[in-house]
């Protein structure tokens, strides 16, 4: 497959025909990708590669899926020699997907802009966690999804539950004292938590490589700006909702719906070129200078997969997970769950839920932002991640302009910009890696 490069600046009338070629193929379910019907792992092994499929039970009884691809295309074992028969390993390596996604965005390109498989061919034993509330970890050892009990969980359940258990179970896989993690969007604000609140398990992780890190959302751009005001304003309501109504499935899941919403926010509303794709032309509602996107939001992005992106992304969580960081909206900082006072009391030992200490955090962390993203902003960057840190911790930060949020995790040529840095870091950091 032929992929193109990061596209220049067109014409207004191309971009509107793009769009609704775009539309009517999203809306009329034509051209239908046989990948939308195939599960992860089904798509992984489409491609070539070897897959595994882990239940994780967590201490709280959530049944969690995770896959591996313990290598890749090239080689046919876990263990293998290069050179003079000199022996190597494979580092293992845990993938956190974002927020309403699943591990499915690190394999949903071919192989040659695929996080998963292009890390797994430099040599990596790959691990992809779906956090609890996915469609591929709805399960309980006693509670199904229809039950508004198994929907209770927060960001900090999360955290507190899916990870450690995720982690501990890659290393009993793989043999490795200590794993690396690769975090995108909401997986860099897990793994940020992970450590700054069971610091234990620092010595777990080598280090963190955050692809558009989330330290603290009040500072995403235009549409968060408008967001803080209406939470601020509507505190009140959020907490009646929070105690009386309680926790319940949150999620949007029909790429034809969104097919007409790319019709409605892509057509009328704009009238330049936004940029060359429809998560691009999205993205634009969150950007603070929609008048310098036609030059600074190029989307990296195969626009013949879209409805397979579509078909992957915008999956469950729970209202809980959501409500929280409408939370983190009215802080300066990344707080646990506010329950109530009462609740709160009973929880953390304090009438208020208390902020997360990333002081705490102590691995190695290299950060891959773009100030062309409307969610993670050059701000959130300098002035909110780095100074919670400890300055020992953060080893290297990388800007790639052209980038929107998704696009760290499928633009076509994200090997050349994101993951050959990574490459390049572990087989500084372990000489006797299987790394290519």
């Amino acid at each position: 497959m032929k992929f193109k490069s990061c596209p220049k600046k067109g014409g207004i009338n191309g971009f509107r025909m793009q769009l609704l070629a775009l539309s009517l193929v999203l809306v009329t379910g034509l051209a239908q990708d046989v990948e939308e019907s195939m599960t992860t792992s089904e798509v992984i092994s489409n491609w070539g590669y070897p897959v595994e499929t882990y239940d994780i039970i967590t201490t709280d009884g959530y049944i969690l899926n995770m896959l591996r691809i313990p290598h890749g295309q090239a080689s046919t074992s876990e263990r293998y020699s290069e050179g003079n028969n000199s022996s190597c390993h494979r580092p293992p390596l845990l993938m956190l997907h974002g927020l309403m996604g699943d591990a499915s965005e690190f394999v949903t390109n071919p192989p040659e802009s695929s996080p998963g498989m292009i890390l797994a061919d430099a040599g990596f034993d790959i691990f992809m966690l779906n956090v609890r509330g996915t469609y591929y970890s709805q399960r309980h050892v006693n509670l199904t999804k229809d039950d508004r009990e198994y929907w209770k969980f927060s960001t900090d359940d999360i955290v507190k539950y899916d990870l450690p258990a995720a982690i501990d179970k890659s290393l009993e896989l793989n043999g490795a004292k200590a794993l690396y993690i690769v975090g995108h969007s909401q997986g860099t604000l897990i793994s940020f938590m992970l450590l700054a609140d069971l610091p234990e398990y620092n010595r777990k992780v080598r280090a963190m490589f955050e692809l558009a890190p989330v330290g603290n959302i009040r500072y995403i751009r235009a549409f968060g700006r408008f967001l803080y005001r209406i939470v601020d304003s509507v505190k009140g309501i959020l907490d009646f909702y929070k105690v009386n109504l309680g926790a319940h499935e949150f999620g949007l899941h029909s790429p034809r719906l969104l097919g007409e919403a790319a019709r409605f926010v892509c057509g009328p509303l704009f009238n330049y070129e936004a940029s060359y794709s429809f998560f691009s032309c999205v993205g634009t509602l969150f950007s603070s200078e929609p008048d310098r996107l036609p030059e600074r939001s190029i989307s990296c992005l195969l626009q013949s997969r879209v409805p397979l992106y579509l078909s992957n992304f915008f999956v469950s969580t729970s209202t809980w997970n959501i409500l929280q960081y409408g939370q983190t909206l009215l802080h300066n900082a990344v707080y646990h769950f506010d329950h109530s006072p009462t609740e709160n009391l009973r929880r953390y030992g304090q009438i208020a839920a208390p902020p997360y200490n990333y002081s705490n955090i102590d691995t190695d962390v290299y950060l891959f932002w773009s100030r062309n993203d409307w969610t993670t902003t050059p701000y959130e960057i300098e002035k909110w991640i780095i100074p919670h840190m400890r300055p020992v911790v953060i080893k290297n930060t990388f800007e790639i302009p052209e980038y929107n949020h998704l696009d760290f995790a499928l633009a076509t040529d994200c090997r050349e910009k994101v993951f050959s840095k990574i490459i390049a870091i572990v087989r500084e950091k372990e000489l006797d890696a299987c790394l290519l």
